[in-house]
């Protein structure tokens, strides 16, 4: 069989051969028609690069599967799935049954996304691209023998919509309660954020446990309560979940009550953030401001972090003197240097100073490539004022 070939129009080799993993269109000579993504070997005038998904649909022409001279076979693919599943065993516990297991690029499984809820695993693919390269009866064969799951489905977003499709093993319910960090959580596969749930901020939410006792704590954007519940647990005075979403703040009202908490000290409000911080005069000991991604792409940058900015100030204005800020961001087109600059601008406009005392990103299920830094997406920065 014919394999496709790609050659580069621009001196990429060393990006290439340190590892980073993406190809735009316009580095590429012309490639022809092609309706369907599928394996290319790629070369420049120099010679042989390596192996790469080529994607027709999109910006992003190739994501690199190897520098080798042989192309990635099955049980190549399937060696990475057992790599990616070993890098996860300090992860996996008794206590925490809810992970990532192959982050795309990450694992050097370009465009595939997959996390484990339990007995179930949630299947994502980062585009067009990926969805038509990636083979699913080979992926699910591997993930039912080898994950320790039951039940594999594919969860795809199109527009604002999300559709769940089965696609191997058991029939899985439309929510699982699973563990993390002994943490109990209901989490909705058909309808919840990403794939259920932000497995990303796992140790940060572990870290706001750890310094919860006696403080008021404000949850904004809350999504279904997951930094609210580790505050509970780590004795937090009163607790505030908001979030412009009802069914989201529902949802964290539940999960508080699923890990025994006491419902007094929990209130759930339904609100849009930026108008209820406008309105408000409350004071709290610690401020908790994880947004939605406010980029999509580069082009919509200096909007995002415009609006950081804003919602931040709010935010710090409200917290009392000697109180904690956490800030998180994780848009991807907004770089760890961005974020310093909007927490200082955001600080500056509130009239306030402060002082780090943590600096983290995503969990070690969410590794990224070393030459592709844009792919360290999550920030977390948590202060004191």
């Amino acid at each position: 069989m014919a394999r496709l070939k790609v050659k580069l129009s621009r001196n990429l080799r060393r990006n290439i051969m340190r590892g980073h993993p993406w190809i735009y269109k316009e580095a590429l000579a012309p490639v022809g028609h092609v309706e369907r993504a599928q394996l290319a070997q790629v070369s420049d005038g120099k010679g042989d690069l390596g192996w790469a998904i080529y994607d027709p649909h999109g910006p992003l022409s190739l994501r690199m599967l190897s520098t080798d001279k042989v192309p990635p076979t099955p049980p190549i693919l399937a060696n990475r799935f057992a790599r990616a599943f070993a890098l996860r065993k300090s992860v996996r516990s008794a206590q925490t049954n809810a992970y990532r297991l192959f982050n795309g690029e990450g694992d050097v499984l370009p465009g595939l996304v997959c996390d484990v809820y339990d007995k179930v695993a949630v299947v994502q693919f980062d585009g067009q691209g990926p969805s038509e390269f990636w083979d699913r009866e080979h992926l699910t064969a591997w993930l039912l023998a080898n994950a320790g799951v039951e039940s594999v489905i594919e969860k795809t977003r199109r527009n604002t919509d999300r559709t769940t499709e089965h696609l191997a093993g058991k029939p899985a319910e439309a929510e699982v309660v699973v563990l993390e960090n002994g943490v109990k959580f209901k989490v909705n596969l058909e309808k919840g954020q990403k794939t259920g749930f932000f497995l990303d901020q796992r140790e940060n939410r572990d870290y706001i446990r750890r310094s919860s006792a006696g403080k008021s704590l404000l949850n904004l954007f809350s999504y279904t309560g997951g930094f609210s519940v580790y505050a509970g647990l780590g004795q937090a005075s009163k607790v505030a979940s908001l979030d412009i979403s009802k069914g989201a703040v529902d949802q964290a009202c539940e999960n508080w009550a699923l890990n025994g908490l006491d419902p007094a000290k929990h209130t759930g409000l339904c609100v849009d953030v930026f108008e209820y911080l406008s309105g408000q005069s409350e004071m709290w000991d610690h401020i908790v401001v994880d947004p939605p991604s406010m980029g999509h792409s580069e082009a919509q940058r200096a909007m995002a972090k415009t609006k950081y900015i804003e919602v931040f100030t709010a935010a710090a204005k409200r917290v009392a003197p000697g109180g904690e800020l956490s800030l998180s961001s994780c848009s991807s087109h907004v770089s760890f240097e961005d974020f310093f600059e909007i927490i200082d601008e955001s600080l500056s406009q509130a009239r306030r100073k402060g002082q780090i005392l943590r600096v983290s990103g995503q969990g070690s299920d969410h590794p990224f490539p070393h030459s592709a830094h844009e792919l360290r997406y999550l920030k977390f920065v948590h202060l004191t004022l």
